[in-house]
């Protein structure tokens, strides 16, 4: 545990392991999705609390009757490795095998040595600990141009360890796993540094004592992961039944025999009682073995019942045109009234007094190609695919809109839709919805991003969502007036150089290093500088180093943010400031030696982004903080807390949406009257005059006693 988690857990009152291992509590299941593994700390401490092994992933080791377990020895700042033991498994027999250098002359036959034994097993894995034996091999391979295929047989057994499997041990280090497993050592002492020292003597010395206490070491190392393998491989076996393990989402109960039998019966009875028992019954007879083997996914695709749209009575019938040309032969086609066509489209038709819902049945006729025949025929151009029954532009706008600005769940949205217009759909079509717009408005979105790259600055911002269990970053890039998403799978900023390639403006920021790297100017947010150094103050009240620090800060930026206040952000009135930033950098930063840890620290952030935290003291109009994007951003993180969880083929659609959403906003225009009228270009659409619907009343004539509330 580093220091500064300490210290967070410190802040919430968490003060030995005890009380750390009764805030534990197992992570939500995901149904889809592969969740990442951390190591819980919580989780830790309960196995240590409890004595009892914990077991968040069973351990799934590599099978082979033969067993090979590596351990090295090196010196790190020489690049030297001299000593490699092999310990040989087969069965219930073990045997060691040195393989020793004197030298960094003789490391090159230690090395000769060992690939060749370890090659007399092929196929056999080799087990290790940590990342260390994985690196001397790539490192030894690539020295001496032999044993490239042995990285291919590595397996590291603290990767069955770390989130996976946690010990009643304060620390995953192989000396205190295999301490708790059974392993000794001959020395109390042994560690890696006293195996630097043993090295030491013995090159000064050439005794063979300490020769042979660096290889009871290694054999020692050795054994302990050969009890970690023994035991993990029994953990997987009899996880279920020992009483000395327990699964770290569910707790084991215990029961007799009549008690499981009792227990059986009474949990039918529970998952039975929900609200639609009325017509699904009660089951209370246990299921046969052939039922039960079955999964749910399969019971119920093989009994699904499939079903058809019922086609509502049109209210009235529009005749449609032909198609008229041939898209392969590029020749007029000829209309076949013995094929016609028809297709029911529900709609919502929006007025100034609100808003109806109509069903038309639009009719028409199939064409045929003179030379293709009859086996090609071309619905009418207005007929998309071969549904006889879709839903109109403005009623799939209508329930984006729900969606994405309203923030509505999908199972509301068709409950909505059912009550007020008497419209039957499954959450299917809302997702569907979802695609059609997203494909449709794909060119407004080019030209917001086109309108972004042509501002003098954009805000770039950053949050965590997820994507079935699996975390995600979403990126939002905003001018103040147009927002264009991107979705990543991890934080990198290659998307940030990729989206905005060739931008010769100002890239306005938090001090994430990931967009360092920019080409660009940059704008660093002065609010996360000033909010860092408030809560490390709030900290650290008693550190008049940190305190005279945050004084010289305060000075320098009050008097700034006053011109700002005063005369906007005109760089006429704001370079003569550059003069003070000179002198704070002098008395303050450059060459000034601090002792507390957070002056340090903020003395590097300031020397790190010298160019990049005053650029709106040069430029007009440059924002001196990063709260547009941060702005913009919240209406996902809304979104995030109702969901929860998006599913990844949605994700980039929304995400289109809620742009256009978002700039519609920014620029005072109504997201749904903009899908409503079905232009692509944003930047056309005017806005719409609002609706007055109040008055100012003279105060000498209002009457208290008749307020209707409106102001």
């Amino acid at each position: 545990m580093t220091p500064k988690l300490m210290r967070k857990y410190h802040d919430k009152g968490i003060f030995t392991v005890r009380q750390l291992s009764h805030i534990y509590k197992p992570r939500r299941s995901r149904k889809k999705g592969k969740r990442p593994v951390r190591h819980s700390l919580e989780l830790q401490a309960l196995s240590i609390r409890t004595g009892k092994i914990h077991v968040e992933h069973l351990p799934e080791l590599p099978r082979n009757p033969i067993g090979l377990i590596l351990d090295f020895e090196g010196v790190p700042d020489r690049d030297f490795n001299y000593l490699a033991g092999v310990l040989v498994c087969k069965g219930s027999e073990k045997e060691y095998e040195p393989f020793w250098a004197d030298d960094v002359a003789g490391e090159e036959a230690m090395w000769s040595a060992l690939v060749d034994r370890l090659e007399s097993f092929p196929d056999t894995p080799i087990f290790h600990y940590g990342n260390y034996e994985a690196k001397v091999i790539a490192t030894l391979s690539k020295r001496y141009g032999k044993g490239t295929g042995l990285k291919d047989r590595l397996v590291n057994m603290a990767t069955f360890v770390y989130g996976k499997v946690y010990f009643p041990v304060r620390s995953n280090g192989l000396k205190s796993l295999g301490r708790n497993l059974g392993a000794t050592w001959s020395d109390p002492k042994a560690s890696g540094l006293q195996s630097l020292v043993w090295r030491h003597h013995w090159e000064m010395s050439k005794s063979s004592l300490f020769k042979e206490f660096l290889l009871q070491y290694n054999q020692e190392d050795c054994e302990a992961v050969r009890l970690l393998i023994v035991r993990l491989d029994q953990i997987s076996r009899d996880a279920a039944s020992d009483p000395t393990i327990e699964f770290a989402n569910r707790l084991k109960r215990h029961a007799t025999e009549t008690g499981k039998v009792i227990h059986g019966q009474f949990e039918r009875i529970l998952t039975s009682a929900h609200e639609d028992s009325a017509w699904r019954g009660i089951h209370l007879r246990e299921p046969s073995p052939q039922e039960g083997g079955a999964s749910k996914k399969q019971e119920k695709w093989k009994g699904h019942q499939q079903f058809r749209r019922i086609v509502p009575q049109a209210s009235r019938t529009v005749s449609v045109e032909a198609k008229q040309r041939c898209p392969r032969h590029d020749l007029p086609l000829v209309p076949n009234p013995k094929a016609p066509v028809e297709r029911t489209v529900v709609d919502l038709v929006f007025t100034k007094s609100g808003c109806r819902k109509t069903v038309t049945k639009h009719v028409g006729t199939k064409s045929r190609c003179p030379t293709c025949g009859d086996r090609d025929q071309y619905n009418p151009p207005s007929f998309r695919g071969s549904q006889r029954y879709a839903f109109g532009h403005g009623l799939q706008s209508w329930a984006i809109y729900q969606r994405v600005v309203l923030r509505l769940p999908y199972e509301i949205i068709v409950q909505v839709m059912e009550h007020l217009f008497g419209i039957g759909l499954c959450t299917t079509s809302l997702v569907d919805f979802v695609g059609n717009l997203a494909g449709y408005y794909a060119s407004t979105e080019a030209d917001i991003l086109h309108a972004i790259l042509k501002s003098h600055f954009v805000h770039v911002d950053e949050t965590k969502i997820n994507i079935q269990g699996v975390d995600h970053y979403v990126w939002v890039f905003t001018d103040g007036k147009h927002v264009v998403f991107r979705i990543t799978e991890t934080r990198e900023a290659d998307i940030v150089r990729e989206v905005l390639a060739g931008y010769q403006g100002v890239l306005v920021s938090d001090f994430y290093p990931g967009y360092d790297s920019m080409p660009c100017r940059q704008q660093k947010c002065l609010v996360h500088l000033i909010r860092d150094i408030n809560d490390e103050l709030w900290k650290s009240p008693f550190d008049n180093e940190l305190e005279s620090f945050a004084v010289a800060v305060q000075a320098l930026l009050v008097s700034i943010l006053v011109e700002v206040d005063r005369y906007g952000l005109k760089a006429w009135h704001l370079h003569k400031f550059i003069k003070d930033v000179d002198q704070f950098y002098k008395r303050h930063i450059f060459g000034k030696e601090y002792t507390s840890e957070p002056s340090k620290l903020f003395q590097k952030r300031f020397e790190r982004y010298r160019e990049s935290l005053f650029t709106f003291l040069t430029q007009d109009g440059i924002p001196w903080e990063n709260n547009m994007a941060e702005r913009t951003i919240r209406q996902l993180a809304v979104q995030r807390k109702i969901s929860g969880t998006f599913f990844k083929r949605v994700a980039p659609q929304y995400l289109l949406l809620l742009a256009i959403s978002q700039t519609c906003r920014f620029q005072g225009k109504s997201f749904l009257k903009f899908l409503l009228s079905k232009e692509t270009d944003l930047a056309s659409f005017r806005r719409t005059k609002p609706i007055r619907y109040s008055y100012p009343v003279a105060k000498q004539n209002a009457d208290p006693s008749h307020d209707d509330g409106e102001g």
